[in-house]
């Protein structure tokens, strides 16, 4: 039973690499020269900006949604009846 979770974790291991190896361009340098960190920087900011652009759109979104929601809630209108109102009982009336 050990091996066979031995054998499945390793083929499981083995893909993943070369799944990595596959999307990588940069396994054509050797991983102490400057062209290599050179390539694996530049992807790096690729992934990191796509992400960056990812987020910010999300975020965009959710304070245009915070704003709908924000003009629907009518808030200077019950601050004005609140204002103008002299008890309890009138402000709940209106």
């Amino acid at each position: 039973m050990k091996i066979i979770k031995i054998i499945i974790s390793a083929l499981i291991i083995s893909l993943f690499n070369l799944t990595i190896s596959y999307s990588e361009d940069c396994t054509k340098y050797d991983k102490l020269s400057k062209e290599y960190a050179k390539c694996t920087s530049n992807k790096l900011k690729i992934e990191t900006s796509k992400k960056a652009n990812e987020i910010k759109s999300k975020t965009a979104k959710k304070i245009e949604d915070g704003k709908k929601k924000l003009k629907n809630f009518n808030l200077k209108d019950k601050l004005n009846k609140f204002k103008n109102s002299k008890t309890h009982k009138e402000f709940t009336e209106k």
